[in-house]
């Protein structure tokens, strides 16, 4: 998923976010050779833009997405729950209508994955004149595997000591073919592991998009994005008349391409330009109208009923991708534009564990439910267990940034061609490329 960072965006001129200071999205192309009379006796190079990528904003919503799937995954959808608990009809109606609206933050990830990804590898071959695959590979590994396999490793642990919590084979090898998704619309259960399946699903596309940009043309690139929202649609209708159940739909890749497709697409609208400077009233009604069709989809498209209508289907999973872009360009360079809050430190950090939070939550709550097991009749056990595990779950995610990922994020610096991300580092040296110091202070 797009909860881990690659990342993102043109900065900087003195320090970036690191420390909330003003932070500039434009690119920046090193000086260039004058034009003058004394320029026409020597040869010129046309010199080649470098910087760092680095978009804070997209760190912070990270984080508020985690908070959203998290929100669905725990909190209540009966408003019988809340007018048991004197809240008004109404209002619970309202509350119920939000969380379920959360489901569709997921694809907000998704968005993120195919720009960020199309962004960086576009910018490195403008740089390098073509795409280093091997250095993406293993970026892409020391990023992601770390905290993938070790949750692998703790969940066959689990299986283990926990009957409740077994794994079969096929589950596990699934996973470790980072093919998770496909398990599960199989069928099979797969525990603490289910946050990974849309890891497994984002992993796909990591392996196959590279090899498509590597040395397409930039219509090629948008013919391919087009064709691969036409492929999420004709693989839902034959699911869709042939009667596949939620898991079928849900967890399917084919299903799900939109999300992606659309990151894609604004990656290439965007290549080479600012983020758009839109004003606050218009990021917010962008944000509001992301929002609503959210809560559209989870109350009239049916996606989470166990067998999903040929409309409720067609129409709900693209208008789940346009909330979703909607809801991204509401975010996409809010940060230089009055929601300076969006580059604090703080939340930026937040944004940066947000990897291991969605990864770590489902392990949260199952240790949380360890602790709360004889406690089932207290009257704020379900609460009390809800944010016990949502404290280890930050716990887990803290601890394994600073000694599980930080060390080979520090080795990702070798391999890095485009510096990018809430970090120093400096891009790889190659004979095209002359390392840029861009953000001292970062």
């Amino acid at each position: 998923m797009a909860m881990t960072n690659d990342s993102t965006g043109v900065v900087s001129n003195t320090q970036g976010a690191a420390n909330g200071s003003e932070v500039s999205t434009a690119l920046v192309f090193p000086p260039t050779a004058s034009t003058g009379p004394t320029a026409v006796s020597r040869p010129t190079t046309v010199a080649k833009p470098q910087g760092r990528l680095y978009y804070p904003e997209l760190d912070s919503i990270r984080f508020f997405l985690f908070c959203c799937v998290w929100g669905i995954h725990v909190l209540k959808i009966d408003p019988a729950y809340y007018s048991a608990r004197q809240v008004p009809l109404p209002l619970a109606m309202a509350i119920t209508n939000m969380i379920s609206a959360f489901r569709c933050s997921l694809d907000v990830f998704f968005i993120i994955s195919g720009f960020l990804i199309t962004q960086l590898l576009l910018r490195e071959r403008d740089l390098n004149g073509t795409v280093d695959l091997k250095a993406f590979y293993v970026r892409r590994l020391l990023r992601i595997w770390p905290v993938y396999f070790f949750l692998i490793g703790v969940a066959i642990l689990l299986s283990v000591l926990d009957q409740s919590q077994a794994l079969g084979w096929t589950v596990v090898l699934s996973y470790l073919l980072f093919a998770g998704n496909w398990a599960v619309v199989l069928g099979y259960q797969t525990g603490i592991l289910m946050p990974l399946w849309s890891v497994s699903f984002e992993e796909q596309f990591y392996l196959l998009w590279p090899l498509v940009l590597r040395r397409a043309s930039r219509k090629f690139m948008n013919v391919t994005a087009i064709g691969l929202l036409g492929v999420g649609a004709l693989a839902r209708l034959i699911l869709l008349l042939e009667h596949a159940g939620r898991l079928q739909m849900w967890f399917n890749s084919f299903v799900r391409v939109d999300s992606i497709a659309c990151g894609i697409l604004l990656a290439l609208t965007f290549h080479k330009r600012e983020p758009p400077r839109l004003g606050i009233t218009k990021r917010l009604a962008l944000l509001l109208l992301g929002g609503s069709a959210w809560v559209v989809v989870s109350k009239f498209c049916g996606l989470d009923d166990p067998v999903t209508t040929v409309a409720g289907g067609m129409v709900g999973y693209p208008l789940m991708s346009l909330g979703g872009v909607a809801i991204f360009l509401s975010f996409f360079g809010a940060a230089g534009e009055g929601a300076s809050f969006l580059k604090n430190s703080g939340l930026v950090y937040l944004g940066n564990i947000a990897y291991g939070l969605y990864a770590y939550h489902y392990l949260g709550r199952q240790i949380s439910a360890y602790v709360f097991a004889g406690y089932h009749n207290h009257a704020y056990s379900y609460t009390l267990s809800a944010l016990f595990g949502l404290a280890i779950t930050f716990l887990l995610a803290a601890a394994s940034f600073k000694w599980l990922e930080t060390p080979f994020l520090r080795l990702k610096r070798r391999f890095t061609h485009v510096p990018s991300g809430f970090s120093k580092v400096e891009p790889k040296e190659t004979s095209d490329f002359v390392p840029s110091r861009l953000v001292p202070g970062d």
